[in-house]
């Protein structure tokens, strides 16, 4: 979970989540499941940021954190696939640019 706490993305959505709901919402990192997903056959964690609301909770992002090493993955869950942290930014940010 501190992997992804100490994202540069996850800080800022939960900066700002805070500050669009006057502290009435905050950010969390949730376990999914607490069965590894098996990748490749590397085991990964099951998480995911959410917004944290008083009558619900809204998912941002899913992630798998390795459970041993460093990597993340980021899910899609439209069609169950999974991206590289580094492919996820830059979808992000093209997203980001196209809105903006």
């Amino acid at each position: 979970m501190d992997q992804l706490l100490d994202l540069p993305e996850i800080k800022a959505w939960s900066e700002q989540i805070e500050k669009t709901s006057r502290g009435t919402a905050h950010g969390a990192v949730i376990e999914d499941d607490p069965a590894p997903r098996v990748i490749d056959g590397k085991p990964y964690y099951q998480l995911s940021f959410v917004e944290n609301r008083k009558r619900d909770v809204h998912r941002r992002a899913s992630f798998l954190v390795a459970k041993q090493g460093d990597e993340i993955l980021v899910e899609d869950l439209n069609d169950d696939s999974v991206q590289s942290l580094s492919e996820w930014r830059r979808n992000i940010r093209n997203v980001e640019l196209k809105t903006n």
